[in-house]
């Protein structure tokens, strides 16, 4: 039973560090637009898009779904 346990704390820790890496968002860059919104080339499945403007070319502003 320690082995399975080891391995499935193996398993979730180097899941951990890989999705770390990915927490920097290199889409946003920065911008910010509306009320508590970001500039992103696509929105997340957890927000909705707002609209463009103050957004660069080619981005939309993105905010959370509460």
């Amino acid at each position: 039973m320690s082995y399975n346990t080891g391995t499935l704390g193996l398993i979730i820790i180097t899941l951990l560090l890989l999705t770390a890496g990915e927490a920097d968002d290199t889409d946003a860059q920065g911008w910010t637009c509306g009320y508590r919104g970001l500039c992103r080339k696509h929105c997340y499945a957890q927000e909705y898009m707002i609209g463009y403007h103050g957004c660069p070319r080619r981005y939309r502003c993105c905010a959370l779904r509460f």
